[in-house]
């Protein structure tokens, strides 16, 4: 892959570009902003597959309702037309990715077609008709990206075993994220998401020492499976998945602009030091004491 490094005042990262097939677009990188930031860009038609490793952004697509999604996540957007793609990115956490982004004349009629039906349970569609769908992303779609990123070929059939190893990634991207939205118990009333984001306040006041999911459910006024089912839904993570990023979020932020040691960020993060840095270099490839 190519190598193309982006910087500017308020986010620095790197980025990692492969052309395949003439129509599909590989992307792979990191990237962090110094503040927060707001990009609204043009989405070209077809099929874009998100993979977010860590970090945690909000996203909408052809004005269709916001979203928050905390990685490790997979993001499925789809449209047949160029649209708007509204993202908001927090200071300083890093965002980890790989992207696919896939025009959809690769495809003959019958996986087109295929895809419709897929994409029948979606129903998270903006005025413009893009499609955006969002699910926890598993160790099946993180071992995808693994083998992507560390292509084991270097002659000219890297092409085609990236190639492979993207479209592989699509169907199962698709196929998790159309599972997730066509399950009906998942689907909540606004009320419910209302308690779910009361939920996910809750948990962000409380970071240090956070309720028990029963607890945590009897304060919004839920019964324990919808709230795990709907944190699902709303945030692409499970209720304490979700508290875990956010708590190595936050400690990042602490540790990376000196305003904390390692020691009193995984405290005041509600972590013993050993236990945080095992997690923290599993969540972002680098140890914590590697940022001061």
């Amino acid at each position: 892959m190519t190598t193309r490094t982006m910087a500017g005042e308020a986010g620095r990262g790197n980025e990692r570009l492969q052309m395949l097939a003439g129509a599909m677009i590989l992307s792979a990188g990191i990237n962090r902003f110094e503040q927060p930031k707001r990009v609204n860009t043009a989405l070209t038609a077809g099929i874009k597959t998100v993979v977010l490793l860590s970090g945690r952004l909000q996203i909408s697509v052809g004005g269709g309702r916001e979203r928050e999604v905390c990685g490790p996540a997979v993001l499925l957007i789809r449209s047949s037309a160029e649209t708007e793609r509204d993202q908001v990115f927090a200071a300083n956490v890093p965002i980890r990715y790989l992207i696919v982004q896939m025009n959809e004349s690769v495809l003959g009629a019958a996986m087109t077609n295929a895809l419709d039906r897929s994409f029948e349970a979606i129903d998270s569609k903006g005025a413009s008709g893009a499609q955006l769908a969002s699910c926890p992303a598993g160790r099946d779609l993180q071992a995808l990206v693994f083998q992507i990123n560390n292509c084991p070929i270097q002659g000219p059939e890297r092409e085609l075993y990236l190639c492979g190893k993207a479209m592989q990634l699509v169907a199962l991207a698709i196929s998790s994220c159309t599972t997730k939205a066509g399950d009906a118990d998942n689907r909540l009333a606004a009320r419910d998401v209302e308690r779910i984001r009361k939920a996910r306040d809750l948990l962000v006041a409380s970071v240090r020492e956070p309720p028990s999911l029963d607890a945590l459910a009897q304060q919004v006024g839920l019964n324990v499976r919808k709230l795990s089912a709907g944190f699902r839904q709303v945030y692409g993570a499970s209720v304490f998945g979700f508290l875990q990023e956010y708590r190595l979020e936050q400690a990042y932020k602490l540790i990376s602009t000196g305003e904390m040691s390692v020691s009193e960020a995984a405290f005041h993060v509600g972590y013993g030091a050993a236990h945080f840095a095992t997690i923290f270099r599993k969540r972002f490839g680098v140890s914590p004491s590697s940022l001061r």
